[in-house]
Formats: C-alpha cells, sequence, structure tokens
C-alpha cells in the first residue's frame, strides 16, 4: 500500500514552533532580561558604595567595602550556601502552604458571603497584629527549627494572595455568570471554567507581592527563633564582628528575594503565553 507524502510546505512560509517552547522561550527571556539589569544595578550600587568609603575614609568594623564583601563571600562560601539552601527551603514551603490556604479562603469567601462577613474581620485582625508580639506563640507551635520559618512566611504572605484570589474570583461579569448559568454550570464548573481563569492575572499579582517580602519572613523568623538560615547567620557575623561576612549574607538575601520575584514573574508569562 503506498503512503501518501505529506504536502510540502508553501515556498516563503515559515514553520511555526510549537506553543509549549514559544512560551517557555518568552518566559526564559523575560527572566534573563531582569536579572541582567539587577546586575547592573548592583554594579552602580557597589561603585557608589565604593565612593562613599574613599570619599568619607569610612572605617572598615563600620562599613567594608565592596571587595571585602565579596572576598568574605568566597571565603565563608559553604557557610553560606548551606543557610541561604535551608532559608529558601523554608520560603518556598511556606509560600505554597500559603497559596493553598489563600485560595481555599477564598473559595470559601465566593461560595459564602456570611463566611466572608464573619472571617475576613478575623483574619485582617490577626494580619495588623505586629509578629514580634506573637512571634514566642509561633516558637512554642513550630520549635525552633526551620518549621518556625515555614510558619511565619505562611501566615505573612497568605494575606496578599488571598486579597488578590478573591478580587480575581469575582472579577467575571453578571452577564458571564448568567450565561454559564443558563448552561447548566454548577458551582464548581464555574468555578474552574470561569472564575479560575479570570483570576489568574490577580493571583500572580498577589503572589508577586508576596513573593518580594518572603525571604525576610524567614529571615525574620530565624532571627526570632534562632533557627539555621541566613537570619542567625546575619546576627551571629554582627555579633563576631565579622561585617563584611555579615554584609555577605545580606547581599545573598537580597540576590535571593529578588530571584523570587523574578520568578513569579516570568511563571505569570509562562501561564499567558501558553493560555492564548
Amino acid at each position: 500500500m503506498q503512503v501518501s507524502s505529506p504536502l510540502p510546505a508553501e515556498p516563503g512560509s515559515i514553520p511555526r514552533r510549537p506553543a509549549t517552547a514559544s512560551a517557555w522561550g518568552g518566559a526564559l527571556r523575560l527572566a534573563a532580561q531582569r536579572l541582567a539589569g539587577y546586575l547592573l544595578v548592583m554594579a552602580v550600587v557597589a561603585a557608589l558604595w565604593q565612593a562613599v568609603i574613599v570619599a568619607l575614609a569610612v572605617p572598615a568594623y563600620l562599613m567594608p567595602s565592596p571587595a571585602e564583601v565579596a572576598r568574605a563571600m568566597l571565603a565563608h562560601g559553604p557557610e553560606i550556601a548551606q543557610a541561604a539552601g535551608l532559608t529558601l527551603q523554608a520560603t518556598l514551603i511556606g509560600l505554597a502552604v500559603a497559596t493553598v490556604v489563600a485560595l481555599l479562603l477564598a473559595m470559601l469567601f465566593i461560595a459564602s458571603r456570611w463566611v466572608d462577613a464573619a472571617l475576613m474581620p478575623l483574619i485582617v485582625a490577626v494580619r495588623t497584629v505586629p509578629m514580634i508580639a506573637i512571634a514566642p506563640v509561633l516558637v512554642l507551635i513550630f520549635g525552633r527549627d526551620r518549621w518556625n520559618g515555614v510558619g511565619m512566611v505562611a501566615l505573612l504572605s497568605f494575606f496578599q494572595i488571598m486579597l488578590a484570589a478573591k478580587k480575581g474570583f469575582e472579577a467575571p461579569s453578571r452577564h458571564m455568570l448568567e450565561l454559564m448559568h443558563c448552561c447548566g454550570a454548577g458551582f464548581w464548573q464555574t468555578l474552574i471554567k470561569l472564575r479560575l481563569p479570570c483570576a489568574l492575572t490577580h493571583l500572580f499579582t498577589g503572589l508577586r507581592i508576596a513573593s518580594a517580602s518572603a525571604i525576610l519572613c524567614a529571615m525574620f523568623a530565624e532571627w526570632l527563633s534562632g533557627a539555621p538560615g541566613l537570619g542567625s547567620l546575619i546576627l551571629d557575623a554582627n555579633a563576631r564582628q565579622q561585617f563584611a561576612l555579615m554584609w555577605a549574607a545580606v547581599a545573598v538575601g537580597t540576590t535571593v528575594s529578588y530571584l523570587f520575584f523574578t520568578c513569579a514573574i516570568a511563571l505569570e508569562r509562562l501561564v499567558q503565553d501558553r493560555s492564548r
């Protein structure tokens, strides 16, 4: 049996790349551009830092030079990497827990206005309490290991994500909801096929806001509980007057925080491109 050969491409036509490859390429390019911009900004900051130290003759025990910070980063590389890994792990788990809890609460608020009216004031009250006041309670609940950082990140991050998800679930117009009702869609079908796609943009906005401060939340928990990580490393270096090491840990924490923010933006770009 003779198999017919595929039709030849038209002259001058451009072969289309798979949508998945194109989406990944756009997300990676966006991440690379933002990281290149961050490196440029850090280079300018380091140059200004060095100029201020030279112009004002700042002693090293008050402010080490960028070169001293770089040497400390190389000399204590394994120690900084281990601390950053612990802080990063607590942050990732905390953000995952915060996202799941925020989505569940947002769905619950959409399903019942009575629950929204009853729980929202309580959530706002808990969120506005200073963390230094409830930190001892968190230490008692989660202990002094990395789970304390997970709890702190989840507690401080879920509020922004929950508000953004709730706003997104409420984004569909009344006519769109009536159309889904006329088509016989129930609550879960409307949620998955209409509300969730409309909520993606708002959800990623909340994730961007939460991811920018998640590392700081984990470091704050380490400061309070003494759990190993970048926060404890900064405190220990300051107590030992190893200021170059302290600033090296601060620089690593800032870089990791920006990487989180960039990953959230790239993930949003990837989801948007794949949904087109």
